[in-house]
């Protein structure tokens, strides 16, 4: 599990908080596609029956809209007591792009309290 850890430093923290929390509501929003398990239709044997192979075939044509699946980029953010004031967590490890994003996203939520933070993903 790899989170990213946020360290609110000055006045308003509790304002920031809640920021964090609208990000974390926006994130929670975003999506990637995951390859799946469904895009090998094979047939359950070998069938000479034209029918069957015809259903192989329109099969196959779904394989290119089913392969992937929308997975959570973020699974879980909260707020926490301790070291670090909120954290996401990350369905999988992140790319440097998301990580990026995510830094955006906390930048423009805390630019109009006038507070400073430190993230930490590990």
């Amino acid at each position: 599990m790899v989170r990213s850890y946020v360290k609110v430093y000055g006045p308003p923290v509790l304002k920031a908080i809640k920021a964090l929390e609208g990000v974390a509501v926006e994130m929670s929003k975003a999506v990637d596609l995951k390859f799946s398990h469904k895009c090998i239709p094979f047939p359950r044997h070998l069938q000479s029956d034209t029918r069957d192979f015809e259903q192989y075939l329109q099969n196959m044509k779904r394989t290119y809209v089913d392969c992937y699946e929308p997975v959570k980029i973020i699974s879980e953010a909260t707020q926490m007591l301790g070291e670090h004031d909120f954290f996401f967590e990350w369905s999988e490890e992140p790319s440097l792009e998301q990580l990026e994003t995510l830094i955006e996203k906390i930048d423009d939520a805390l630019k109009s309290l006038g507070c400073y933070y430190t993230i930490t993903t590990k």
